[in-house]
């Protein structure tokens, strides 16, 4: 609203369309609902009353909008029993799991494995919380960058105590000072905190992938472990028959100590190495239940599937394309990389735009003992001395500097993209070979079984072949494990599964309608 008049003692005619419900929207506040008229001010006084009056009226109003600070104490102990109470058996967990195409006949899942324990870690990690709320903050600059200058209002009064003629002895004034953002600064802005968010976007998938391949490495590492376990049990009952028999054969005269000592040195490096691996298991399990997002408490009763080593991973893989291309498209630090240096960008335009300095304007309006004065200034900064050139200069460097990333960080997934291919492919030999020798070793066995059944073999040899068989299944065991460990790093690599259907940055991005 612009208050204007002339010059001498003309009335001040004012015309005000106001048509605001305030009662409705700040009843707290006390404000009465002013309805549309005109209103002729005939005297100084009142004049002057109503400038105080509408100078409150607009103070009020901002009050209105302004928001009230809420605490948010953090409590360890409630922290913990919230981490401690989530569950993959809550209802919210299986409409996320509905929301990502998961059927919802198959619910509640029955039996855990890679895919599932990878929808429970997407949900409930801390680490993607984390993320999501970095993003949130990304999210609130480009509040900020939208902003524009905020008018300012000032108002004086005074009295010529002196006055000695008819005039109103008083004075008083009401100017308001209105910014104007120039050359695009306003624009450069929002398009700089729109990269940022951008790439803090991406940082939440980012952490998906961190999330999915530790737990793929977790379970990994626990199914190795059991079956490790399982396989030393077995060896060591074997060395044990294999002892036992050739003490009774030394005792008999028909074998020598060194045989039997031996066999007593092997039984007590497998009893060795089962002791240690049964010492691994529990701090795996451990391990595997925090990589899911959930406490041991809520971990337990969950039916792992530990088959994920019962198979050699397939070979049927599409290696031949060019995989490079793949990883440059779908490596989400590269995608982050980008939108870090479109902001550089922008910061770059902003610096230079803000070369030409903004503007305000100050219209004002004075009653100076009788007189009715209004004027309209302008005012600015000259930016002649340095002209913005340090931060010109910063922003050149920084948009350099983003640049540099980009191309290293580009090389070293290329690198990568290489390594990790070249792993996961003589990782999938050294697998056929040994399967090859696991089933020589069978056929093996088998003769000796027959040998045996027919009298032409004795037990010690039989147990020797099948202590045989569990050496080639331990090696077998090694290799699928390096396989299937290969197998993940080139997940990593490319950031895309390359058996399970599941879509880590849209179940992340899912998760984000939660965390708000």
């Amino acid at each position: 609203m612009f208050i204007y008049g002339k010059h001498l003692n003309q009335k001040l005619d004012i015309n005000m369309n106001v048509s605001l419900k305030l009662l409705d929207i700040c009843t707290a506040c006390n404000i009465a609902v002013l309805r549309k008229g005109k209103l002729r001010l005939k005297s100084s006084k009142l004049q002057y009353l109503r400038t105080i009056a509408i100078s409150a009226l607009s103070a009020s109003l901002m009050a209105c909008g302004f928001q009230t600070y809420l605490p948010k104490p953090i409590s360890p102990v409630e922290t913990k029993n919230s981490y401690e109470q989530q569950t993959p058996r809550s209802e919210v967990f299986n409409d996320y799991l509905v929301s990502q195409n998961f059927p919802r006949s198959s619910l509640p899942i029955q039996s855990w494995g890679l895919k599932e324990l990878s929808y429970s870690a997407l949900f409930f990690h801390p680490d993607l919380d984390l993320a999501r709320s970095e993003w949130r903050l990304a999210e609130s600059t480009k509040i900020t960058a939208t902003e524009r200058i905020d008018p300012k209002i000032s108002a004086n009064v005074g009295k010529n105590t002196n006055n000695n003629s008819e005039n109103s002895p008083w004075a008083y004034s009401l100017g308001i000072d209105v910014g104007i953002i120039t050359a695009g600064k306003r624009e450069a802005r929002i398009d700089r905190a729109a990269n940022l968010s951008e790439a803090a976007r991406i940082k939440i998938a980012q952490s998906a992938w961190q999330v999915r391949t530790r737990l793929a490495k977790s379970l990994l590492e626990y199914v190795y472990s059991y079956k490790q376990t399982s396989l030393l049990q077995k060896e060591l009952d074997l060395r044990l028959s294999i002892v036992d028999m050739l003490q009774k054969r030394v005792d008999a005269g028909l074998a020598s100590n060194i045989e039997l000592n031996n066999a007593r040195i092997a039984l007590q490096k497998t009893e060795q190495a089962l002791t240690a691996e049964q010492t691994r298991t529990p701090a795996l399990y451990a391990a595997l239940a925090s990589d899911s997002g959930l406490s041991i408490q809520s971990f337990k009763p969950l039916n792992l599937d530990l088959s994920l080593l019962d198979e050699s991973p397939s070979s049927d893989l599409k290696l031949n394309d060019d995989l490079q291309t793949q990883a440059l498209l779908n490596r989400l630090d590269l995608r982050a990389s980008l939108a870090r240096y479109q902001a550089a960008e922008a910061k770059l335009r902003l610096e230079i735009s803000r070369q030409y300095p903004d503007l305000i304007l100050s219209p004002s309006y004075t009653f100076d003992q009788g007189d009715r004065l209004w004027s309209l200034g302008i005012s600015s900064l000259i930016t002649l001395l340095n002209k913005n050139k340090g931060l010109i200069a910063e922003a050149y460097a920084l948009r350099d500097i983003e640049a540099s990333q980009f191309k290293v960080l580009q090389a070293k997934v290329l690198s990568e993209v290489n390594q990790a291919k070249a792993s996961y492919i003589s990782s999938l030999e050294a697998l056929v070979r040994a399967e090859n020798l696991v089933a020589s070793q069978l056929d093996r066995t088998k003769q000796t079984e027959q040998q045996f059944n027919a009298g032409f073999a004795d037990r010690l040899t039989l147990t020797s072949t099948q202590l045989e068989n569990i050496i080639t299944e331990h090696n077998r065991l090694a290799v699928r494990y390096k396989s299937r460990l290969a197998s993940i790093g080139l997940e990593d690599v490319l950031q895309k599964p390359l058996t399970s259907d599941i879509e880590i940055e849209k179940a992340s991005q899912k998760t984000e309608i939660r965390a708000q």
